[in-house]
């Protein structure tokens, strides 16, 4: 190895930290009289120590820890190891890896776009997205009451969504904060904020676009993509903050896992099961006869789509 070789503290397959070791004999422990410190109560205030032999060769030796030093592959409890390149060692709840300063380092990722504030990171983005997220729930709220106006359930209209943004962006922070170093938590907030928004706006969209132009169930597979859609847009940029992937390895991911959640959530049609539900969908708000666009299906044309319906069931009734 190299007169200078670096010790590496390891977080999984992470380096946590780097100790530059150009001088040898060098000592490991959690002691402060060490020349390297571990943070590790699992690891002994002297544990080990790395000498030069004659020929060149850097020896680690187990200076008699308490927990013992182990070779992680193959894994063997170990006193003493002639270091070579990439040599890794388990100390504790600690793993150390040794390499040479001629170690060639992968190369270098090439950043995807120019790093500049994201519309996500402004406080007005922010604001604006719970202050709309509110105020959609609240007027959706509102729309649907056809009697006396219930306030208790109008203010619980507008709390919900914004407590539940909160809440998401609360836990995608804290997983930035371990993976970043950073909370992102105005951004997290305005995404989260945004793909509730999302959510509250689909259905009186969707039944305006139903009743303005007399669309049937295929605006039903189409609300699912867009709402599955709107759900991988908001992940793609948690994930973003949240890991240091890039952007085609995230799409895959996401890709993969949207075609796994439709085979699960439609394997029951997949094998040629029918859903069946008591409960009766309809309009909850009533939508004035001027935004209709498409023509009025009559009460004789309604019959008439019936027919094929009422013959199929004359077919199984004479089976029985």
């Amino acid at each position: 190895m190299d007169e200078v070789i670096f010790l590496e503290v390891l977080e999984g397959d992470a380096v946590q930290a780097r100790h530059r070791l150009e001088k040898l004999p060098v000592t490991v422990g959690r002691g402060y009289g060490n020349d390297v410190i571990l943070d590790d109560p699992k690891v002994s205030a002297e544990h080990l120590r790395l000498e030069r032999r004659e020929d060149g060769a850097v020896v680690l030796h187990d200076v008699g820890s308490v927990n013992g030093t182990f070779n992680v592959q193959p894994w063997a409890r170990l006193q003493e190891l002639v270091l070579t390149p990439d040599a890794r060692v388990a100390v504790g709840d600690t793993v150390l890896r040794f390499r040479p300063r001629g170690f060639e380092v992968e190369d270098t990722v090439v950043n995807e776009a120019v790093p500049r504030e994201r519309l996500f990171e402004r406080p007005r983005a922010f604001a604006l997205t719970l202050q709309a997220l509110v105020a959609v729930a609240f007027i959706s709220e509102r729309v649907t009451q056809f009697q006396k106006t219930d306030w208790g359930d109008l203010l619980l209209a507008g709390v919900v969504p914004l407590g539940l943004a909160l809440l998401w962006a609360g836990g995608w922070s804290l997983a930035s904060r371990i993976a970043r170093r950073s909370y992102y938590f105005r951004a997290h907030a305005t995404i989260g904020g945004m793909v509730l928004l999302g959510f509250a706006l689909s259905p009186p969209l969707f039944a305006l676009l139903s009743f303005s132009f007399a669309l049937g169930s295929g605006l039903a597979v189409v609300r699912t993509l867009l709402i599955l859609g709107l759900v991988g847009w908001g992940l793609y940029w948690h994930l973003r903050y949240v890991t240091r992937w890039s952007s085609k390895r995230v799409v895959r991911g996401l890709v993969i896992a949207s075609v796994g959640v439709l085979v699960l959530t439609n394997v029951s049609v997949m094998l040629g099961n029918e859903d069946f539900s008591e409960a009766l969908e309809f309009p909850r708000s009533l939508l004035p006869p001027v935004l209709r666009v498409a023509p009025a299906h009559s009460m004789d044309s309604f019959f008439e789509e019936l027919t094929p319906l009422a013959e199929d069931v004359d077919a199984l009734a004479k089976e029985d």
